[in-house]
């Protein structure tokens, strides 16, 4: 025997020990040839819950023995297209155990058991141990139609997948409040934000200053147009006594906003205010001159 021969022997064996393994793992005791699981597939293509079972098995079988791109050719000729295949499988691998036959008994028919695969192992364990997953029992599985059950896992995948993106919405807006606030907290924004307040601060009390200075501007104009009325009243009606008490007034009330300066520690020069020196330039020259008859 040659090297080449010997070598394809023991990939054979390996493979029928692989085939038969997986042949025991589904629960299959029949003849493991190409025809005689083709004779089976077409024997439990009807409809009911064991035939899906045990068509997925001799499917799952099929391919397995079948050589590389022969599997889809085959069933097409057993009538049973790729997809419907896949979900035959599927469900042999996902209902082949003893404590799901409470699950396959409430389906009672192929159409509703495959729509069951829709469920995880671990749901399909907690309707088999009593339980129900998102509000659908065994007993609701058993007295919905296979319609009225596709409907129901549809709307109840379309409101889990909701309140996953409404949980990671809410995850990521609290990671970025965190972020924030993290931030909000560092050493350099808490500068910023005092440097921020003092700086609108300042701006309210400037604005506070301005308001109240042109109210005092306006308030002294009017004052002003009122003295301006009561002596034209004296000239007019040639009352002349009015005229001192206009003086006493007016010197009184400047004496009080004197006052009011001094008060708040701001020392005014009123007569440089109303005569300053630059506008006597000429004055000046003249003081700071050299006596002549000093010379």
């Amino acid at each position: 025997m040659d090297f080449e021969q010997q070598t394809t022997e023991i990939a054979v064996s390996e493979h029928a020990q692989k085939l038969g393994g997986l042949a025991i793992q589904l629960g299959y005791q029949g003849s493991l040839t190409v025809g005689a699981l083709e004779d089976e597939i077409r024997f439990y293509q009807q409809r009911t819950v064991e035939a899906c079972l045990e068509l997925g098995k001799r499917l799952i079988l099929l391919k397995e023995i079948t050589p590389h791109g022969e599997f889809k050719q085959r069933t097409e000729m057993l009538n049973i297209n790729e997809r419907t295949a896949r979900r035959f499988m599927t469900t042999a691998l996902k209902f082949n155990k003893t404590d799901n036959l409470s699950v396959l008994k409430a389906a009672g028919n192929q159409t509703k058991l495959l729509e069951l695969l829709v469920l995880d192992d671990e749901e399909i364990q907690e309707l088999s141990d009593g339980g129900s997953v998102n509000n659908i029992t065994l007993d609701d599985i058993d007295r919905m139609t296979a319609s009225e059950l596709r409907k129901k896992l549809r709307e109840v995948k379309a409101d889990n997948v909701a309140k996953d993106q409404l949980i990671q919405k809410k995850d990521s807006k609290i990671n970025e409040l965190d972020a924030n606030l993290s931030k909000a907290n560092s050493p350099v924004e808490i500068q910023k934000r005092a440097e921020s307040e003092d700086q609108g601060l300042e701006k309210a009390a400037l604005e506070t200053i301005s308001t109240e200075s042109l109210m005092l501007l306006n308030a002294v104009m009017r004052y002003q147009n009122a003295i301006n009325s009561v002596l034209d009243l004296a000239n007019e009606k040639g009352i002349h006594q009015l005229f001192d008490r206009i003086d006493e007034s007016v010197v009184a009330s400047y004496q009080r906003i004197a006052q009011f300066s001094q008060n708040l520690g701001i020392q005014i020069d009123f007569e440089n205010m109303v005569t300053p020196e630059w506008l006597f330039p000429q004055a000046e020259a003249v003081s700071e001159a050299p006596n002549a008859e000093e010379e």
